[in-house]
């Protein structure tokens, strides 16, 4: 498993309106000097998550491209009451009395649902305009609708046309949201997000 975390220790409040299925963003910028410590605290982290109930999975994506490394991580949990179980247990409670430590900046959490929680944005900055991320998504899907299509094609042949439908459209769902929208988002990041602010942009350190 892999994840990371930030300055605040506040344990941010769940959302009663978010439905059973959710997934935790949290955005964080960690001290160059804390790098090592940071994600060795990260994997220990993980560890706890993976006995935890509801827990589905985790995945943390890094900018290598800042002086003060970025990290967003994901944490997915099977329904609103997993996650808030999670964010109260005494083991991660004491797992944030250790954070401040390692990062640069106050992080940023918020909840997401389904491709959204993709849409990774920088902790200072709205979500990118609604026409920007259907055409990522575009970008994404049509693509994989051609290959499974075209691969599904021979063994789907003489079936009725919604059913031989299935197999390409679930296989295009399923690489859509790993790995290929995370990586069009890392790719087209500076597109989605183009009025970071400059200090962000360039790493400027926080507080040691």
């Amino acid at each position: 498993m892999t994840s990371f975390s930030s300055n605040s220790m506040t344990v941010p409040a769940g959302s009663p309106a978010t439905p059973d299925g959710v997934t935790l963003v949290i955005t964080e910028r960690v001290r160059p000097s804390q790098v090592q410590a940071y994600e060795a605290w990260a994997h220990r982290v993980h560890d706890l998550l993976a006995e935890h109930r509801g827990f589905l999975g985790v995945h943390v994506l890094r900018d290598p491209g800042q002086a003060v490394p970025e990290y967003i991580t994901l944490l997915r949990f099977s329904s609103q009451a997993a996650l808030e179980a999670w964010r109260h247990s005494a083991a991660y409670q004491a797992a944030l009395r250790e954070l401040p430590r390692f990062t640069a900046s106050e992080v940023d959490y918020r909840e997401a649902r389904g491709l959204e929680a993709w849409f990774d944005r920088p902790a200072s900055l709205p979500a990118p305009p609604l026409w920007k991320n259907i055409l990522v998504g575009f970008v994404g899907v049509y693509p994989l609708i051609l290959l499974f299509s075209w691969l599904c094609g021979p063994l789907t042949r003489g079936w009725v046309w919604w059913a031989a439908i299935l197999p390409s459209a679930f296989l295009a769902t399923v690489f859509l949201n790993w790995p290929v929208l995370p990586l069009l988002t890392r790719w087209l990041r500076r597109w989605l997000y183009p009025s970071r602010p400059r200090n962000e942009a360039q790493g400027t350190p926080g507080p040691r």
